[in-house]
């Protein structure tokens, strides 16, 4: 297979670590590549000295996302309703990129972080019954991440509601998975995540008990 070729034009979006492209031959997919910033020998060079015990992959974003995406499949069908699907880790002219759904609004354009949905149309019913909703899947299926952030989290204009999609941030950072172990610890883990974000962009996020 021919690697991906990504050309600046394509560039939608810049983490921290990582570049966003629309994808050259589907425009409803999206890849990622590591930036400088990324590279995973730098990032392990510059870690903690307990840190550098960790093998060279724990360092690459898009290795340990593709191995959460891997683990949200476990959860059931349920989850592509508010994550987007991955294809998997694909060679490109930039090195190695991740490909998933690039989330699309109803109208075509590039959905908007709740960030800057915020920011343009304030903290709308429709945003807080859309986060709602949300968090409702998280806590149905326990599923961990780490910290929710407002900038890994897209807001899908449909023609008849908002719908949230978490774009990063995948995957938990506990060394020894004891919210996977054991329910009663993801449970609360869960519902911290969800009060810490609540907190943090001050939102009054109801958590109502859920059937599983």
């Amino acid at each position: 297979m021919e690697p991906i070729h990504l050309s600046d034009d394509l560039i939608f979006a810049e983490g921290g670590r990582r570049y966003c492209f629309v994808h050259p031959d589907d425009p409803n997919k999206c890849v990622k590549t590591l930036n400088p910033n990324g590279d995973p020998r730098k990032r392990k060079k510059e870690a903690v000295w307990y840190k550098k015990l960790r093998p060279v992959s724990m360092f690459d974003d898009n290795k340990r996302e593709l191995k959460s995406f891997e683990e949200l499949a476990k959860k059931g069908e349920a989850v592509w309703n508010h994550f987007p699907h991955c294809y998997g880790i694909q060679s490109t002219n930039r090195g190695d990129g991740i490909v998933t759904d690039l989330i699309r609004d109803a109208d075509g354009l590039v959905s908007k972080t709740v960030r800057q949905y915020v920011a343009a149309n304030g903290k709308t019913t429709e945003l807080l019954g859309a986060l709602e909703a949300f968090f409702n899947l998280f806590r149905k299926h326990l599923i961990i991440t780490r910290d929710v952030l407002d900038h890994n989290l897209v807001v899908q204009a449909g023609d008849e509601k908002l719908t949230i999609y978490m774009i990063d941030g995948f995957g938990s950072s506990e060394v020894l998975p004891f919210s996977r172990w054991l329910e009663s610890v993801g449970e609360k883990k869960v519902a911290r995540k969800i009060a810490r974000f609540s907190a943090r962009y001050n939102l009054n996020l109801r958590q109502k008990p859920v059937s599983k």
